[in-house]
């Protein structure tokens, strides 16, 4: 009889353990679904979305009011005069301060990441105060050039929806677009999620 009831109690603790570890899955595989739809819903409805030439997406944005969407991530703004501060998950992440002819993109602390010097003809993107060594986006007939130091490093075009960088599809866009700041994509050095907050920010100005 006694050895029965042992046989009895493994039997049943065999049988919560398996139904504790299908619930775990059930329960991961949900998480990992809901998770994987969160994202695909976030970026349906953005006013335009950026995907690389691989099929990965880059990411996307809202212009009015900004909403910008990285990695799964969303990020939206609290506006201040001359600064927009970034929030995702409570937390402040980007601060994007402004003036008529010029905008800095810093991080959480305030250190300097991107500064944009806007001209009539022509943009300048550098990772310092004193604009130095920029990056110097510029339209022409056919094409747009990005040159740092004189020297043209990418030669971009934008076609419709398609961004192709020194004769190369890069980049396809989900609605028609011309602004020539979009030719920033192309700088190599410029990480992908800085390039969503540097372009939302310029789209709305220029």
């Amino acid at each position: 009889m006694k050895k029965i009831l042992i046989t009895l109690f493994a039997f049943s603790l065999l049988f919560i353990s398996c139904k504790n570890a299908t619930t775990a899955e059930s329960t991961n595989n949900t998480s990992t679904t809901t998770s994987t739809s969160d994202t695909v819903n976030n970026t349906q409805s953005l006013d335009l979305l950026i995907t690389k030439a691989n099929g990965n997406l880059l990411g996307g944005f809202n212009l009015q009011p900004i909403k910008i969407v990285s990695n799964g991530k969303n990020f939206t703004y609290k506006a201040k005069p001359n600064k927009h501060k970034f929030y995702t998950n409570g937390q402040m992440k980007y601060e994007v301060k402004f003036k008529e002819e010029s905008l800095k993109l810093r991080d959480k602390n305030s250190n300097l990441l991107w500064k944009v010097k806007i001209y009539p003809d022509k943009i300048k993107i550098s990772d310092n105060e004193e604009n130095t060594n920029a990056f110097v986006i510029k339209p022409y007939e056919n094409k747009i050039k990005v040159k740092k130091n004189e020297e043209e490093l990418y030669k971009v075009k934008i076609d419709g929806t398609t961004i192709s960088v020194n004769d190369k599809d890069s980049f396809q866009l989900s609605s028609t677009q011309e602004n020539y700041t979009l030719a920033l994509l192309a700088i190599n050095e410029i990480p992908d999620e800085h390039k969503l907050f540097l372009l939302a920010e310029l789209l709305n100005k220029l």
